[in-house]
């Protein structure tokens, strides 16, 4: 009789085990940064090569005159899985934060299919069709590179930080603008991206700290976007 419950207690534990494994490799994400070689290699190149074109000359000088804005000093990113090209975590001076930037968004950098049957691929869709018309696959590799250009932009490095505080949907997360170090000169990060045909013009858009207001921004993001179309740079290259 002991046996037999062993038994059955053993069959019991195994097939919890074989439907956990599955739930497992059914809710995991289709991970397109190693499909796509996601490596410091690749890092290293989207970088260098984006920096050694002349053409950035139509970027943003930064200049933090608004009293509306608070300054992150010293900010590092923060290794996280939720890390994307415009949307990542950093340990600033008073602790740790996500932030998401302003008027940018960049591709999912893998299609995903989440706990409740929902998937991403309608975004997907919508971020192809907003930069050329792209398949899935294609603009799944914008959004690697893009993650790519912003964690070689960050990592080992401090940046600056401006935001409001304003929360993104509710969310724990907040809007702001990173500046970066870009050829010796501070420049938007969300400028950047869209320069390189890595992000469309999208999401929410707000006065710069330089009180710049939004509608003049985006006037400036779409130049920058036709310059990118012009060159086949990113997205427009594919």
């Amino acid at each position: 009789m002991a046996s037999k419950k062993k038994k059955g207690v053993l069959s019991t534990v195994v097939t919890l085990l074989v439907v956990l494994a599955f739930l497992w490799t059914r809710y995991q994400e289709i991970d397109a940064g190693q499909a796509g070689g996601f490596t410091q290699t690749k890092q290293d190149e989207l970088v260098s090569t984006a920096a050694s074109r002349n053409d950035g000359e139509a970027l943003t000088e930064v200049k933090l005159l608004s009293s509306h804005y608070q300054v992150w000093k010293n900010c590092v990113v923060i290794s996280h899985r939720g890390n994307d090209g415009d949307s990542f975590h950093v340990e600033a001076p008073h602790g740790r934060e996500e932030i998401r930037l302003y008027y940018v968004d960049a591709p999912e950098s893998a299609a995903r299919t989440y706990r409740d049957g929902n998937t991403n691929h309608l975004r997907i869709a919508q971020q192809g069709a907003a930069m050329g018309g792209l398949d899935q696959r294609e603009t799944i590799k914008v959004g690697v590179d893009a993650k790519a250009f912003v964690k070689q932009l960050l990592d080992g490095k401090r940046f600056k930080v401006v935001t409001r505080s304003e929360r993104v949907y509710g969310s724990h997360r907040k809007y702001a603008f990173v500046i970066v170090d870009w050829k010796g000169q501070r420049h938007y990060l969300h400028e950047l991206l869209v320069l390189n045909g890595l992000a469309r013009i999208h999401t929410k858009p707000a006065h710069l700290p330089d009180n710049t207001t939004a509608s003049d921004q985006k006037k400036r993001l779409y130049e920058l976007q036709s310059y990118a179309k012009d060159m086949r740079y990113g997205a427009w290259g594919l």
